[in-house]
């Protein structure tokens, strides 16, 4: 039984707060080596939280050695790090029962048929070929599908000696600022993604954040943006929602010249469901764009493989830096996105995930719409992704909405989470919902369990 107090207002997220208390327990020699942790569903239904969360809390526990994976066992706690005198053990409580969890990850977790093939036709091509030594910048024959499916669906034209394939996002840019230089200021929209964010705070890079509207980043706010490297989410910026225009992307662009960079991540880019534009890779002739992507939404949270997709003129820098790379991702894993790429089973399983929730999405603004106080909730930038941004009209304290529904057994996040300094530019009453792993019985159920808890509060404040 593992016990940990987790804090939902915490601006922490959850899964670096689960991350953090594992390893001080580990350290601490609460947890002892060789002890089995819970599989991900098990502690994710202990803490009442989401099997995504868990499975990135694991990841970095694995990634920094706290935890070793045993095929076919489980989770195992790393003997090395194991102490001699253990403190107190914490206990911890949860007095919130969660019905409807609108889980910002939450993605569909179905495996096709066809995926289900593939695996055990990968099963037998790794065995055919041997145990070999892997390709240290990745599979080639993943890399060349990847040029090949970036230049079907994304007009993204690269070699295969331009992708590199890596264990994570993280990981990988980790590798690309040290290419970049570590001593360059590494920009960021505020709010921003906090899984690059914490990276960035944890790693003591040195950063600066630009505080926009949901509207997204402009030239206007960009003027003055003293940084090298801006890193942008154009399709569906997490946690804004927004698709960056064309408008937008061309003056981020203006803002890269003269020896500046973009990192244009592809979060959510597949789940675009009004006009899609071009990437911004493919709109600077191979120059100042590095593109990075990982198959998370597309295929599983807990695959370990993202790639980056670097501009001509880094790839020699790459190449002399990193002799002796070598991507963590396992040859399995590698193969089997290579063989659905090639397959083409990739290709249909997203489109049932667009149909999919397209379909939720749908579900969700008719719930909210069709809600008795539908009309005091503004809904924003919803033509993207696994969730969206409402903004409720009233005077009632951001806390006390969001202590209120989770009372009743409704989680959703706000946009405090995100923050990582003060921007009176959004309202502090935007909150996210995400609808990726929910059904279309539990939207309607959870809207209206929500929006019931908040007009009570909302008539209150208005009395």
């Amino acid at each position: 039984m593992i016990n940990l107090e987790l804090n939902r207002k915490s601006p922490i997220p959850l899964y670096i707060q689960v991350f953090e208390q594992i390893s001080d327990k580990i350290n601490n020699g609460i947890i002892t080596g060789g002890t089995k942790l819970p599989s991900q569903r098990e502690l994710a239904t202990m803490l009442g939280i989401s099997v995504n969360t868990v499975v990135n809390a694991y990841n970095m526990l694995i990634q920094y050695e706290y935890v070793i994976p045993k095929n076919k066992s489980g989770y195992y706690v790393n003997k090395a790090n194991q102490r001699e005198m253990p403190l107190a053990e914490k206990h911890w409580r949860s007095n919130v029962s969660l019905t409807y969890n609108f889980s910002r990850n939450g993605v569909d977790l179905k495996m096709s048929e066809a995926f289900k093939k593939t695996i055990r036709q990968t099963a037998k091509i790794i065995t055919d070929r041997g145990f070999i030594y892997p390709d240290y910048v990745g599979e080639y024959e993943l890399r060349k599908q990847i040029c090949i499916m970036l230049n079907k669906r994304y007009e993204i034209n690269c070699l295969p000696t331009q992708i590199i394939v890596g264990a994570g996002i993280n990981y990988l840019l980790d590798l690309l600022i040290k290419v970049i230089g570590n001593d360059k200021v590494y920009g960021f929209e505020n709010p921003s993604y906090y899984k690059i964010s914490d990276f960035m705070r944890l790693s003591k890079y040195k950063t600066a954040y630009l505080n926009v509207t949901t509207d997204g980043v402009t030239s206007k706010e960009l003027e003055d943006f003293n940084a090298d490297v801006l890193f942008l989410m154009p399709y569906h910026h997490y946690p804004l929602s927004n698709i960056l225009s064309v408008e937008q992307k061309k003056a981020a662009l203006d803002w890269a010249k003269d020896g500046r960079y973009i990192i244009e991540y592809g979060f959510d880019m597949d789940f675009v469901y009004s006009h899609f534009s071009k990437p911004m890779f493919s709109m600077t002739e191979n120059k100042n764009v590095i593109f990075i992507n990982d198959f998370t939404k597309t295929i599983s949270p807990g695959l370990n493989i993202a790639y980056l997709v670097l501009p001509e003129s880094l790839v020699k820098r790459w190449q002399e830096l990193y002799l002796n790379f070598h991507s963590y991702s396992a040859r399995f894993e590698q193969t089997f996105v290579s063989e659905i790429i090639k397959n083409k089973s990739y290709y249909y399983n997203i489109k049932r995930l667009q149909k999919n929730y397209n379909n939720k999405r749908n579900c969700l603004i008719s719930a909210i719409k069709n809600h008795p106080i539908g009309n005091r909730i503004e809904i924003k930038n919803s033509k993207a992704g696994t969730f969206l941004i409402i903004e409720p009209k009233t005077t009632c304290g951001a806390e006390k909405l969001i202590d209120e529904c989770h009372k009743a057994g409704v989680k959703l996040s706000y946009i405090k989470n995100s923050l990582q300094q003060p921007n009176n530019l959004i309202s502090p009453r935007t909150y996210i919902l995400g609808f990726g792993e929910l059904s279309e019985a539990e939207i309607y159920a959870g809207i209206n369990l929500l929006l019931d808890t908040w007009g009570n509060l909302i008539n209150e404040s208005e009395q």
